[in-house]
């Protein structure tokens, strides 16, 4: 998954496929004085000695230069932080500041992600033990119905289908691709459906109910996150 969306003074800041930023987004967000252009801070001795270093410690190319569209220079984090800095200590705090919240919210996001995959085996067991208590056989879709069900509540959709939708490659995981709001959703609905499967509920009953939760509890969030993201 691509890293988390940066804006900065109103200003997008892209990233490349290696993940480095787009210095000529800064220098727009910095205000877009002249003597601030990416290129002029590239080309001083500070810049390049931290660039020799930088390039032993790490195997990419920590700064390029691209030409074309979406053409610019793009620079690791640390080149980022220190660009900030050539412009003024002001800009170089407000960047710090404001990378410091997106390593958060992804730390976060990260541990939501943790949360909810370990809160899927416990809904799998509570189905292998009904099914058995029941005396019927087990097979791999009694699980996936499981995690259909949670998934159309949540995402509107299966994951099969939202992988599609989202250009999702098969070997990874969908939980990489969701919102910090679905991630609560899926957790919190997994949890009562392992609750309700454990009470020996039906299918239609638990869907009733778990539409409900999600009604009360997720679907106010899910858009208002949605609007947030879209602005």
């Amino acid at each position: 998954m691509g890293k988390s969306l940066i804006i900065l003074n109103g200003v997008k800041i892209s990233t490349d496929k290696q993940g480095r930023y787009r210095l000529n987004d800064l220098h727009k967000a910095s205000g877009g004085e002249a003597k601030h252009q990416p290129g002029l801070w590239n080309v001083n001795q500070q810049t390049q000695g931290l660039v020799d270093l930088l390039k032993k410690e790490t195997l990419g190319n920590p700064i390029v230069s691209i030409e074309g569209r979406n053409g610019g220079t793009y620079a690791c984090k640390e080149l980022v932080y220190a660009y900030a800095m050539w412009i003024s200590p002001e800009f170089h705090l407000h960047v710090i500041r404001k990378f410091d919240a997106v390593i958060m919210s992804e730390y976060k996001a990260k541990q939501d992600r943790d949360t909810a995959r370990l809160e899927y085996k416990p809904m799998t067991d509570a189905v292998k033990k009904s099914r058995e208590e029941q005396g019927k056989t087990i097979a791999p879709h009694h699980f996936s119905n499981e995690a259909d069900l949670i998934n159309r509540i949540a995402l509107g959709m299966t994951a099969a289908k939202f992988r599609v939708h989202h250009d999702i490659d098969r070997k990874e995981p969908i939980r990489d691709y969701l919102t910090p709001e679905q991630m609560r959703c899926i957790t919190e609905l997994q949890r009562a459906n392992t609750v309700f499967i454990s009470m020996g509920w039906d299918y239609e009953q638990r869907k009733h109910t778990l539409t409900g939760i999600y009604e009360k509890n997720h679907k106010k969030p899910l858009l208002e996150e949605l609007h947030r993201l879209a602005a």
